[in-house]
Order: C-alpha cells, then structure tokens, then sequence
C-alpha cells in the first residue's frame, strides 16, 4: 500500500464522507478512517428492501463503492478528489442482518487512477459472512484551488 500523500487525510476523508448525503440517506456511516482503508457500518432499513426483505443490492453497491472511493481519497494528493470510473460487484448471498461491515482498501494507488477493492459482511454468531465485493478503478480529479466538500443541505428526507 502506498503512503499518504496528505498528512492530514483523515481530516479531509471525514469532511468529504459528511458532505455527501447519499451515505446518510441510505444509514452509512463511518467507523474509522486508516491510509488506504476505510470501515463503514450500514444499517439496514425497512425504507431501502428488495421485495423479499433483504437489503437492496443497490444499497449495498452504493457502500461498496463509497468505500473505494474514501480509501482512495486517503491516499491522493491534497487538491484532488476522487471519482468512480468503474466497479463490478459480486453478490454471494443474501444480505440480512440488521449491520453489515464495508471495508475498502487500496490496492495500487496511482496519480491519475486508484485501484480498488471493498466487501461487505454481516456477523453471524462468532464469524463474518461475506455478502458481497467489489472491484472498482477511481480517477484522482484536481479540484479549483480553495475547493471544499459542500456541507449538507438536509438531514434525509422527512
């Protein structure tokens, strides 16, 4: 894994996941923060089920790829922020619990492009269930100079 290219990382992961509303909507939030990883805590809804009451797997593709793109966010260069440019997910069972754990982690961090992986587990008794992974490439877009993450504009729909 490569090392941070802006010592304060954390910082600027933190400022950008709580400026983006979708992780709220959909109940994600943010569990730590390390150089290329990133833990995210999804709780499941009754608001966002396929008909036979397992979590979307639009949802869960939505964390996968949050994930990513956060754990490449804590490696790119101060300036630049990060965009999806592909993923594929993989669905291997059905998600049911009330908690599911993403974690997304870098596995080659470029200047222009990050590569990426994320997985999603539910807890069952002393083990964690895979549900599902994903495979992601993210571009590392230079921002105008004094750009910052815009605050939230709402706290979900109500």
């Amino acid at each position: 894994m490569s090392e941070p290219r802006d010592k304060d990382f954390e910082k600027r992961v933190r400022a950008s996941f709580a400026a983006q509303t979708a992780m709220s909507s959909l109940r994600i939030s943010l569990v730590s923060v390390r150089a290329g990883k990133i833990v995210m805590r999804l709780e499941k809804s009754p608001d966002f089920l396929q008909q036979q009451g397992f979590v979307h797997g639009g949802v869960i593709t939505s964390a996968l790829d949050s994930a990513c793109g956060f754990a490449a966010l804590s490696l790119s260069a101060p300036g630049t922020e990060v965009l999806s440019i592909e993923f594929k997910t993989s669905f291997l069972r059905p998600a049911k619990a009330e908690v599911l754990t993403v974690e997304g982690e870098v596995l080659k961090s470029g200047r222009r492009v990050s590569f990426c992986q994320s997985q999603a587990f539910e807890d069952a008794g002393d083990k964690r269930v895979l549900i599902a992974t994903m495979s992601s490439s993210l571009a590392h877009v230079d921002m105008p100079p004094g750009w910052q993450p815009e605050q939230p504009r709402h706290k979900g729909l109500g």
